[in-house]
């Protein structure tokens, strides 16, 4: 009786593989996982070289993991079966409370520090060639809305508001500092400020944002009430998302804040057309729809507007990461000449740029997490 039950499992088993095994070659291979949001891996070319180093057999481990049929209802499956367990955390994003999902942040020391030194050399050098040269640092999601992180995250998740005291502390009489974190805190109670999805914060908050930089510089920004709210999408699926792989999460409401303008282009370094408006909406039909906001990230952006006004008659560069495509529209208000650069992309000397072209304005415009992170800023000098 054993030896039969023993052969019947065996047999089902292998049943169970051929069936999986026959739908996989049936199945074509994919190149992207929209679900996972990434690149599938295909199938590897074979050569002796490769398979002496071993190189043939990982790359084809990596090829039967990704092109494995239902992968994306595994995955999620694994992810659902984590939750349901206790997990709090997968893939270094926080399972948070009311759909909210929220990024570990953690960062060195030496690159942050290497960073404010690096802005303070620029600012030293430019400071006096514009009327204003501005930071404004945007916080990560649960800087504001702490009250969501599972238990025991607060001790494993490094805080970004002392950051950002010791960035503009240090850098205290080079850049005006654009603290947004009071009126972030006062809107809050009445408006989602962050994507519980995506690290971005929504078109809301990037609007309070503009407004607190408006008043730092002496700008009247324009009322929220004068802005025509416009919903592009409410199947917004952010990197958070993509990165826990959690399938039960209420997708978010993405929308567009717009106001009159004059006749207005938005030239993109490296395309032949430009286009009058700041958005894409062929994104409807992308996996990430935050690209609405000129169509993801460029190394540059021009923006000219026709205003009339003389006191309009202003140009502005603004250093930015991606936080900052859904801020700058609003700044088209006050400024007919607008450059953006994105120093991850940009390759051309910035000295040599900003001698060529004049701003009465410079804003740098960055999360907290770039200026703690990322080793771009060296290409300021």
């Amino acid at each position: 009786m054993d030896r039969k039950r023993a052969v019947i499992v065996t047999s089902g088993f292998l049943l169970f593989i051929s069936c999986f095994g026959m739908w996989s070659l049936w199945e074509p291979d994919r190149t992207l996982s929209e679900f996972e949001n990434r690149v599938l891996a295909k199938f590897p070319s074979f050569s002796w070289d490769k398979l002496w180093s071993g190189r043939y057999t990982d790359q084809l481990d990596d090829y039967l993991v990704d092109q494995f049929v239902g992968r994306d209802n595994w995955v999620g499956l694994k992810s659902d079966m984590e939750r349901m367990s206790g997990k709090t955390e997968n893939n270094q994003v926080f399972f948070g409370s009311s759909g909210y999902l929220f990024e570990r942040f953690i960062y060195e020391e030496e690159q942050l520090d290497q960073n404010i030194k690096q802005i303070a050399r620029f600012a030293e050098r430019h400071q006096k060639d514009v009327d204003s040269l501005s930071l404004l640092l945007v916080p990560n999601s649960q800087t504001l809305n702490g009250e969501y992180l599972p238990k025991y995250a607060e001790a494993t998740d490094a805080p970004q508001s002392p950051l950002m005291d010791q960035i503009f502390s240090e850098l205290s009489g080079r850049v005006a500092p654009v603290d947004i974190r009071e009126v972030l805190q006062q809107k809050k109670s009445t408006t989602q400020i962050y994507y519980r999805t995506d690290h971005h914060w929504t078109t809301r908050g990037a609007y309070y944002g503009y407004q607190a930089f408006a008043d730092t510089i002496g700008l009247s920004p324009t009322p929220e009430a004068a802005l025509e709210a416009k919903q592009f999408s409410d199947s917004f699926y952010g990197t958070f998302y993509t990165k826990a792989n959690q399938r039960d999460i209420t997708p978010d409401r993405l929308e567009l804040l717009e106001s009159s303008l004059p006749e207005y282009e938005v030239c993109i370094e490296g395309q032949n057309r430009c286009e009058n408006s700041f958005y894409d909406m062929d994104a409807q039909n992308e996996r990430d729809k935050y690209k609405v906001f000129f169509g993801g990230n460029f190394p540059l952006v021009t923006i000219n507007v026709a205003h009339e006004e003389v006191n309009k008659d202003r140009s502005i560069i603004v250093f930015k990461d991606s936080y900052a495509n859904a801020m700058v529209p609003f700044l088209a208000q006050h400024y007919s000449t607008i450059h953006m650069i994105d120093m991850r992309y940009f390759q051309m000397d910035v000295d040599e740029y900003l001698e060529e072209h004049h701003f009465d304005d410079m804003l740098l415009l960055y999360s907290v997490a770039t200026i703690s992170q990322e080793d771009i800023f060296k290409w300021l000098n």
